[in-house]
């Protein structure tokens, strides 16, 4: 294969398919005809000796080919892009953008939403929107462009090279418990706050993390009395049984005024962990990307110096 078989429109459609998987919807995101579409497909077929993508039901899946030409693709057409757009000075007032991100329950009450709440005064055309947190999958969905941004909790190492991390600040765990609950006026020891009655919200890492922490000091794990789909069942459980509740710091400190329950300290010394926010390097050189990034960078060391 030679450069001058592959011209700048066949990357793009190349980009659009990754992205829609669909050639109907590929065709309006480009303004071309479906044809048009599917004979730029044969064509990369043709060139990469490839299937590129295969049909399931209605959707177009990515062969292990095209996964491993995504990265490459989103790269140059931003540096295309780049080159092309004119000279002068960024304004998020005026840009027209929409951009998703994948965060659990914590990343979406404490920064998705405030950020949101904040665009709509600086930027007024520029969105955000909350999609669920998939640790199987949020590598992939950057990758394809389907995600924009990643907020992500569990601190676990991403061994991806395109993928960029920047850490926002770190966070620490706090017990809720109703108001009269034995710990709130006596903090336990470890061993009896393990053999209590734990809730577990199953998007959170957060047991896991008392568990580490717990089988540091050679004691059982804890004790898990219910698993949740959600922080707010999590909290209805609590302030109606003896049961704990242990959430990142930064959300905790919401909700207990809230909801008037009382946080206590986990009696295993200071749990942190980094909260991070995670995005593909084809983005690197986006203005408003980089300027939407910012604006959660911001936001979260507001919320590092009021905790």
């Amino acid at each position: 294969m030679h450069l001058k078989e592959v011209d700048a429109n066949l990357l793009v459609t190349l980009d659009a398919l990754l992205v829609d998987a669909s050639v109907t919807r590929a065709a309006e995101r480009l303004g071309r005809s479906a044809s048009a579409i599917s004979h730029a497909l044969a064509k990369l077929r043709e060139i990469f000796a490839d299937e590129l993508f295969v049909r399931a039901g209605q959707k177009l899946v990515p062969t292990a080919k095209a996964l491993e030409l995504a990265p490459t693709v989103h790269v140059i057409l931003a540096g295309m892009e780049s080159l092309l757009r004119p000279n002068k000075p960024f304004d998020p007032s005026l840009s027209d953008r929409d951009f998703a991100v994948a965060a659990s329950e914590v990343g979406e009450l404490i920064l998705v939403q405030p950020l949101s709440q904040r665009l709509q005064s600086l930027a007024p055309s520029v969105r955000v929107g909350w999609m669920p947190y998939r640790r199987d999958e949020n590598i992939d969905t950057l990758r394809q462009g389907r995600c924009h941004f990643v907020i992500d909790i569990e601190g676990a190492t991403v061994p991806a090279p395109d993928i960029r991390v920047l850490k926002l600040f770190d966070d620490r765990l706090v017990t809720l418990v109703r108001p009269g609950h034995p710990f709130a006026t006596r903090k336990p020891r470890a061993a009896a706050f393990a053999a209590s009655h734990h809730i577990a919200v199953n998007s959170l890492p957060t047991i896991e993390l008392l568990d580490r922490a717990l089988e540091a000091r050679q004691l059982s794990a804890c004790n898990i009395s219910a698993g949740v789909s959600s922080v707010l069942v999590g909290l209805l459980l609590a302030l109606n049984s003896d049961a704990l509740l242990t959430l990142p710091a930064s959300l905790a400190t919401i909700l207990k005024k809230q909801f008037g329950l009382v946080g206590i300290q986990p009696p295993l010394g200071h749990i942190d962990f980094p909260l991070r926010l995670l995005w593909h390097s084809s983005y690197d050189r986006d203005e408003c990307h980089q300027w939407v990034r910012d604006e959660l960078a911001n936001l979260a060391r507001g919320i590092e110096r009021a905790s």
